[in-house]
């Protein structure tokens, strides 16, 4: 009966391997900034004040010295605050563990890294653009969007992503089979 399941369970072993490996690597990332933020953090938050200022928004991206997070500010007054977690290297994590555990090869492997690692930075910014949106405009709907909405629409663009993987890996499997 194990003998069924066996490639499932190589599957999620080698995925949670992974994933630990990676996310491990992450929090050494993380905590050699702390208590300050990461780069990718500030990278993101300054990304997003330019973008925010290409659509006619005053907004600054505010390092603060000793803290973790990023203010977005529009004249004075924070908007957002960015926080390691809005760096989107989680989700790419997650991400790749998921493609190199379920194996396809080499080459369509490192395109698919990275039109995905692309995708979900992307998809990561427009979040952050669009949760600025609604703390400025539905302060109160904040915590609704940031914890809910933009959590479940980055991780279906994940989903996504995967399942054109998966459909790729198995084309690939039965033609060399």
């Amino acid at each position: 009966m194990i003998e069924e399941y066996k490639p499932a369970i190589f599957f999620l072993v080698k995925y949670f391997v992974l994933y630990l490996v990676l996310n491990t690597l992450y929090a050494f990332y993380i905590d050699y900034y702390a208590p300050s933020s990461d780069p990718a953090t500030i990278a993101t938050s300054r990304q997003v004040a330019v973008l925010l200022g290409w659509l006619g928004e005053p907004v600054n991206a505010i390092v603060e010295e000793g803290s973790s997070r990023v203010l977005l500010m529009r004249e004075g007054a924070t908007i957002i605050r960015v926080y390691e977690g809005c760096n989107s290297l989680n989700v790419m994590i997650v991400y790749v563990a998921f493609l190199i555990a379920f194996r396809g090869p080499l080459k369509a492997t490192l395109a698919y890294v990275g039109i995905g690692l692309a995708s979900i930075y992307v998809m990561n910014l427009s979040r952050v653009l669009a949760l600025y949106g609604v703390a400025l405009h539905y302060p109160d709907k904040l915590y609704f969007f940031h914890k809910f909405f933009f959590t479940g629409v980055i991780y279906m663009v994940v989903f996504v992503l995967w399942f054109f993987w998966f459909r790729h890996v198995k084309k690939w499997r039965s033609e060399t089979t």
